[in-house]
């Protein structure tokens, strides 16, 4: 069926059911950013595949909500089914059904792919229409006849010389959390979070090296919800040491239905989705609930001395990579070989696949030349991509997962003859990032004010992006974690040492070229005077930044003084790793401006 008939078939079950519309997100039962085909549903319904966005259908309307970066993608992929694109970002349908919906309209729901903390706000927005929010798990399977199953990778385990901790570590940690919020229960549902508990791994979902699983952790008792085939004797020996007792993935809910229910339960909203929460409310009562943010969020985000040393290692391994790649794009540019953006995107990982310590890609990469790069999340399509030619950007985005860290890096990359206005917007987005990345603040400063110390490069040239500044990143774990960002959006998580996050402003123009420069920042102490206690930041990226698009009279001596030196250290690093060939290029490369 195309979209067409797939909306029409899902307006009939519409009807059916009683509904008056349905919401259909872009997540799964764990909040996943990547899901698997199964819960695709929204792509499956309306052909829009970004990572964000949210579909209505009612039944004599369809909408999709998604941001900015999604717009271009979203014109073309929507084309002739009836989906109107609508909204600024992937909230404002709430607005939308809000002035459109009639008074007690139902609206439907699944309850596994929508978290308790989204279900609330929906419910709230629509409380003076009185509408009625109805869920109904796995509705889809209705329409979607060969909807596809469950994956089944195998577990493996994150050696303790790449954690830093061990399984009983953690456990005991969150152990304690748990005694001092006087909780005795704290179901687990993010998947990133039970893995890095766990000390576990998998290849469940592409890009995401986790399980698809869930956890209860509780004063005496830690069990692992998960397809017990995927884990072998010897992992299961090993949990089992530590204390941790595994049973299928589906017995999750009913098992909870077999606790004290005068206990009190620690439950995250943020990513807990609402079918188990309704399991959780039934139970043991709403008064016994306490809602929190999962602690394993900031525990994982604030990298131990392993983990930091793993990290540094990681962008060591991949600034060789990435470097032999740059090397080999420019030498094959001035040989005139073909080279289309998918070809280009397939050798960066070749090279990365040449490291040992290589466990995959961490996201899809951003291969993108020319116009194409002023769409930030641009994926090439086989048969339909560009070619890339010898004048104009190049812009590729890109991350791996090696063994002792996660990495993500862009470069935006000259390949001939540049205009004034692409060498202006490169400089910009440079001292931008420069801006950040040197940054100086006080303890317990959000990442919601820093995100304005890269823009303001910007802001005074009436220039601007439209995504958030940085991420945080996992440690051999997803390549987008939270709590921190650096965001407009008001986050009020204060950054600490230990944090990982990501530093990438960029310009994009439509029709023309995009520019991004991205390096990956590790928050340290600066020292504490009179005044405050103080942080910053290092710098642990390993690629060389192009200086021939730089136009130097908008650059000050103190940012030229940064390339300078951020280049001698790139090639001081990388140097013992290049052939002679690769060396002479790098020396030239990095010769200072």
């Amino acid at each position: 069926m195309n979209a067409v008939r797939k909306i029409e078939a899902l307006r009939a079950l519409i009807k059916e059911l009683r509904w008056d519309a349905v919401i259909i997100g872009d997540s799964d039962p764990h909040g996943n950013e990547y899901i698997i085909d199964r819960w695709k549903i929204r792509e499956y319904i309306s052909g829009f595949s970004g990572s964000a966005g949210t579909v209505v259908v009612t039944r004599n309307y369809a909408g999709l909500w998604t941001d900015s970066r999604y717009f271009i993608q979203a014109k073309n992929e929507l084309f002739g089914t009836g989906v109107e694109i609508q909204g600024q970002n992937a909230h404002d349908f709430l607005d939308w059904l809000y002035v459109n919906m009639p008074h007690s309209s139902v609206i439907g729901i699944d309850g596994l792919c929508v978290t308790q903390q989204e279900r609330q706000k929906l419910e709230n927005r629509l409380l003076d229409k009185q509408c009625h929010i109805e869920s109904k798990p796995d509705f889809i399977d209705a329409i979607w006849t060969d909807r596809p199953g469950y994956p089944m990778g195998i577990v493996i385990e994150h050696n303790e010389i790449y954690s830093g901790e061990s399984v009983l570590q953690r456990l005991s940690w969150l152990r304690e959390v748990l005694k001092s919020a006087n909780c005795a229960y704290f179901p687990v549902n993010a998947l990133d979070q039970i893995a890095w508990l766990l000390n576990i791994r998998c290849n469940d979902i592409e890009y995401n090296p986790v399980p698809m699983s869930y956890a209860l952790i509780g004063e005496d008792i830690a069990v692992l919800f998960i397809e017990t085939q995927k884990v072998s004797d010897n992992i299961r020996l090993k949990l089992e040491n530590d204390g941790v007792t595994l049973l299928p993935y589906e017995k999750m809910f009913s098992y909870l239905e077999t606790l004290d229910p005068k206990k009190r339960v620690l439950v995250d909203p943020f990513s807990m989705n609402s079918e188990l929460f309704k399991i959780l409310q039934n139970h043991f009562g709403e008064k016994n609930l306490i809602l929190e943010q999962s602690p394993l969020t900031l525990g994982k985000a604030i990298k131990n001395p392993v983990e930091i040393d793993g990290c540094r290692r990681a962008y060591v391994l991949d600034g060789i990579a990435k470097t032999r790649f740059l090397f080999w794009l420019e030498e094959s540019i001035e040989l005139g070989h073909k080279i289309s953006e998918i070809v280009a995107s397939k050798e960066i990982a070749n090279f990365r696949g040449e490291n040992s310590e290589y466990r995959g890609d961490s996201f899809s990469t951003i291969s993108a030349y020319g116009e194409n790069a002023a769409m930030p999340h641009y994926s090439p399509v086989q048969d339909i991509e560009t070619e890339l030619k010898p004048k104009g950007l190049y812009l590729i985005d890109s991350g791996a997962h090696y063994l002792s860290g996660t990495t993500d890096v862009t470069r935006t990359v000259p390949l001939g003859p540049l205009t004034n206005l692409e060498r202006e917007d490169y400089t910009y987005a440079l001292k931008a990032m420069i801006a950040l990345s040197t940054a100086l603040f006080p303890k317990g400063t959000p990442g919601c004010r820093l995100d304005s110390i890269a823009r303001i490069e910007l802001w005074k040239t009436y220039r601007n992006y439209g995504h958030g500044t940085g991420h945080g990143v996992g440690n051999m774990l997803n390549v987008h974690e939270g709590p921190q960002s650096f965001r407009q959006d008001f986050n009020n998580q204060p950054f600490i040492a230990g944090m990982i996050t990501s530093c990438e402003p960029g310009i994009y123009r439509e029709g023309s070229h995009g520019v991004r420069h991205e390096n990956m920042l590790l928050c340290v102490e600066a020292g504490k005077n009179e005044f405050d206690d103080w942080l910053c930041f290092e710098t642990l990226t390993m690629v060389y930044f192009d200086t021939t698009p730089l136009l130097t009279e908008l650059l000050s001596n103190t940012e030229i003084r940064w390339i300078n030196n951020y280049n001698k250290r790139v090639a001081d690093t990388l140097l013992p790793f290049m052939n002679e060939k690769e060396a002479a290029w790098l020396k030239r490369k990095t010769k200072a401006i």
